[in-house]
């Protein structure tokens, strides 16, 4: 009887302590998990970080990257806003992108991304 107190103790302790972190999951991680899917032209990843009203507009902007080599160049994200529902994420850095020896950047500071929390995850729903 005393192991299984134990156990069920030690179960809701780990618990508790995923809950905690997954609740303070930082929104910057969600963008920058949707721009690694993008320049790894990962339409499904896109996808998956993104509300359902911008995955059409995921699955264009990943289409986007399949002619060139895109690589993510110095870039950083920072949550400037955020609540429990909705946030905006600005990155600096740049996105490369390489055809035929050219190479062409994307500036990334020139968006701030809009995010909202759903099912308790971070997901891009556009940029400004």
């Amino acid at each position: 009887m005393k192991k299984l107190t134990c156990f069920v103790l030690i179960s809701c302790l780990v618990v508790i302590i995923l809950a905690g972190c997954a609740a303070k999951a930082d929104p910057a991680d969600a963008v920058m998990g949707y721009l690694t899917a993008l320049v790894g032209q990962d339409a499904d990843g896109a996808v998956a970080l993104s509300c359902a009203d911008w995955e059409e507009q995921a699955k264009l902007e990943t289409d986007s990257f399949l002619s060139v080599q895109a690589t993510l160049n110095n870039v950083q994200c920072k949550t400037v806003v955020s609540n429990d529902a909705s946030a905006e994420v600005s990155c600096s850095g740049m996105i490369d992108m390489t055809y035929n020896d050219e190479v062409r950047s994307i500036d990334l500071s020139l968006r701030t991304y809009a995010l909202q929390k759903q099912a308790g995850e971070w997901l891009v729903c556009g940029y400004k």
